[in-house]
């Protein structure tokens, strides 16, 4: 494996897609770090570490209000094509997944896709959802909304899942 490519475990890839289905059950058209932070809380062995101490109500209104607001990312410029050919999606400069049952894909929002690679950047050989909660904990000490759904201790948090 080249040392600069990162291998996404299955655990995560499940995480994303309820991520994105989510996302879709709320309305929204972009997986946002709410919807994210509910499919963190639904992993089998990262939702039962972080449940006591995140803020489970205010991440559940959060998915919600997140289908308002703008995404924050910007399409990818295609070129030509064939006569007569079409765009088969639309591409944004982010990355996009599946929901679980498999019949819509959506895009991380900005945010959102900055948080994956914050947690890549904390992950060895495979990228886990224990990592991606540590993005989110890194993060939050900078932003006051992810705080606010993390809860007062994110070192807590992360300590919390640092064992799995």
């Amino acid at each position: 494996m080249d040392h600069e490519q990162l291998r996404v475990g299955r655990d995560l890839i499940d995480v994303m897609r309820a991520g994105v289905t989510i996302a879709i059950e709320r309305g929204a058209q972009f997986v946002a770090p709410p919807h994210l932070l509910l499919a963190l809380l639904g992993d089998a062995r990262v939702g039962p570490a972080i449940a006591p101490l995140v803020r489970a109500e205010r991440i559940s209104l959060a998915a919600t209000e997140a289908a308002k607001k703008l995404p924050e990312v910007y399409e990818v410029p295609e070129g030509a094509l064939p006569e007569g050919e079409r765009l088969a999606f639309q591409r944004y400069d982010t990355l996009a997944f599946r929901s679980r049952d498999g019949a819509r894909t959506l895009y991380l929002d900005a945010d959102a896709y900055h948080l994956f690679l914050e947690g890549a950047r904390r992950a060895g050989e495979t990228y886990q959802p224990k990592h991606l909660v540590m993005g989110f904990t890194a993060e939050s000490v900078k932003d006051r909304d992810l705080l606010s759904m993390i809860g007062p201790d994110p070192v807590k948090v992360t300590m919390s899942v640092s064992e799995l």
